[in-house]
């Protein structure tokens, strides 16, 4: 069968492509909510009890911050991007 003769895909038919992202980016956000307060602060527990800063703040404290940055990087390119109506 010739490629000329296959049917073309409506957009309603057509995957969307955004899908990947919508993955990518949620499995993202669910490994940032499981690292930032979670099991992930066993990973610098130790490092922190010992009085250890990183760049002069606690290091419980920019765990908790850096993993927050993730989830708001996530939830600010969903927005530029997934969550925007086709009008636009």
């Amino acid at each position: 069968m010739p490629l000329k003769d296959i049917p073309k895909m409506t957009e309603d038919q057509e995957p969307s492509r955004n899908q990947k992202l919508k993955w990518i980016l949620s499995g993202i956000f669910i490994f940032a909510l499981i690292m930032g307060p979670g099991p992930g602060l066993y990973l610098v527990n130790d490092f922190a009890a010992a009085g250890g800063t990183l760049i002069g703040v606690p290091a419980l404290y920019a765990w908790a911050v850096f993993w927050f940055a993730v989830e708001a990087g996530v939830v600010i390119t969903a927005y530029l991007t997934i969550w925007r109506d086709k009008a636009e």
